[in-house]
């Protein structure tokens, strides 16, 4: 294990472009339960939080008995547009064969998302990824971001230290949490926040660009940029 390094990435807004789909998910829930729908803006800025804890800053002025009607309506048109063959979510242009070269670099991979495990198996099958990440974690099992606890079972489950492991992400939960658990955080420029928060935030890295993602990580991982 002293030669392995450990990426973790982040799904929604770092390789999945699912910012719309989210957004409409979260208005027709607050819609069906008689809410004003929030702006798509105030719907980016959660994308990244576990559902709960989203719902719950996107509604603070409500109880809880209106949040989990929210969270119902929530995931029930998640599963609905799951199912449908038409599903506009979809990889970003090159996060196929990042993710690839990351695996054939010798990396061990992970997953760090908001979504529940049935939505990261999913994504699994939908990319033809399966058996690609070594560890994968959840809210189901974690904290929500920016608790440093998904990062930390990342590394228990790999046995792979804080300063050879790299945090991939498009929001400052993503950058926060890496902070949190002393480990690099590789922001994106793509995604749900903007760079200045997430340098703000205290990446050590911005990736311009998916296809230069493995270089980044070789430069992170390789030279130790962590401070």
């Amino acid at each position: 294990m002293a030669d392995l390094s450990l990426v973790i990435l982040d799904l929604d807004g770092t390789l999945v472009d699912s910012r719309q789909v989210i957004i409409d998910a979260m208005q027709l829930a607050a819609r069906e339960v008689g809410l004003p729908q929030p702006s798509d803006n105030a719907v980016s800025r959660i994308i990244g939080l576990c559902l709960g804890q989203a719902i719950a800053d996107l509604f603070p002025d409500v109880n809880a008995d209106v949040h989990a009607r929210i969270y119902s309506a929530f995931r029930a048109e998640a599963l609905r547009m799951r199912a449908d063959p038409a599903d506009p979510e979809a990889l970003f242009d090159g996060a196929y064969e990042a993710v690839r070269t990351l695996r054939e670099s010798g990396y061990l991979l992970g997953i760090a998302t908001g979504k529940a495990r049935p939505g990261v198996d999913h994504f699994c099958t939908r990319y033809n990824m399966e058996g690609w990440f070594d560890t994968i974690q959840t809210p189901d099992l974690n904290p929500s971001k920016p608790h440093p606890s998904i990062i930390e079972s990342a590394m228990a489950e790999t046995g792979i230290p804080a300063d050879r492991t790299a945090m991939v992400g498009d929001t400052v939960y993503d950058i926060e949490m890496a902070q949190n658990a002393g480990v690099f955080g590789v922001g994106v420029a793509w995604g749900n926040h903007p760079v200045y928060e997430l340098e703000r935030a205290g990446s050590h890295h911005i990736v311009e660009a998916l296809e230069d993602l493995p270089e980044v990580i070789a430069i992170v991982l390789g030279q130790g940029a962590k401070t």
